[in-house]
């Protein structure tokens, strides 16, 4: 008798588990082939909280991955080069939901639905391939429109990180107006007194890019300090005190030879100004 309660109980767990295999084996399974160019982003947007997991595979150093937390409604994957990926995800909700592909062109400010799915209730394991191929150097499919200047624009403005470009603002703003006020107020001086020709549009072009130049070598130096003073202190606090400081991250190479470079060109600019078109206006002794 013993022996035939083995039997049956071992017979219902191999029952059990047919079933369960067969319920996950039963939900779909649809594969896509997707064709996206370098820049854009591939997005997966469901109407519920419905996306549990995400596999991706390919080089992840080059791509960027939303951080979200799960489950979550999107999902989003872009890369600025050429790559190979490969996406498993696994969607699931008691209830109805529709779970989209859309592709977004950052440069034309478009979104285009690839296909949609509808679900009355339960799993959809998805599987896409997505190719990210070199972006059109013939202007074929771009449009030359201001949409596709702002799109590039925040493209290129995405390499710098936040606090540069708060910091460059507001330097911007202030040596903007600083040097306004000092340029009319040279002019008013010079009209005034007469000792020396007022500002003609060849001396204020001057000045404004010297202004330039002097808010770019404040931000430059102000950065650089920034930058290795965080550097100095976690150094320290890691070898001398044995402790990880989890600062916020500063430095930015980028930004730094990014600045540097162009600080140059416009340096260069100045004093090619001054040496041979003269626009370097007269100063008192």
């Amino acid at each position: 008798m013993n022996k035939g309660r083995w039997i049956l109980v071992a017979l219902a767990l191999v029952l059990l588990a047919s079933i369960t295999s067969s319920g996950y084996a039963g939900a779909p399974s649809p594969q896509e082939n997707l064709s996206l160019y370098a820049g854009n982003k591939l997005i997966i947007s469901s109407t519920q909280q419905t996306i549990k997991s995400v596999f991706v595979r390919g080089n992840l150093t080059a791509a960027k991955v939303s951080n979200v937390n799960y489950p979550a409604k999107d999902f989003t994957l872009t890369t600025n080069s050429t790559q190979l990926y490969t996406l498993n995800i696994w969607l699931s909700y008691p209830s109805n939901y529709t779970t989209a592909i859309i592709i977004n062109d950052p440069v034309a400010a478009s979104n285009s639905q690839y296909t949609s799915y509808y679900v009355s209730a339960g799993d959809l394991n998805l599987t896409i391939f997505a190719a990210f191929q070199p972006a059109p150097s013939n202007g074929e499919g771009v449009p030359l429109s201001w949409s596709a200047f702002f799109g590039w624009f925040s493209q290129f403005g995405n390499a710098f990180p936040l606090w540069i470009k708060i910091l460059y603002t507001i330097l911007g703003a202030q040596f903007a107006f600083v040097g306004y006020r000092w340029i009319r107020f040279e002019d008013e001086k010079r009209r005034i007194e007469g000792h020396l020709p007022p500002l003609d549009r060849g001396n204020r072009i001057y000045l404004w890019i010297d202004v330039v130049f002097r808010t770019l070598l404040a931000g430059f130096i102000i950065s650089l300090v920034l930058m290795l003073g965080e550097t100095v202190i976690i150094t320290v606090a890691q070898y001398l005190f044995f402790v990880t400081l989890n600062l916020f991250p500063l430095v930015d190479l980028f930004s730094l030879f990014f600045v540097a470079v162009l600080g140059l060109i416009i340096y260069l600019a100045r004093e090619g100004l001054d040496k041979f078109l003269d626009l370097k206006p007269m100063m008192e002794d």
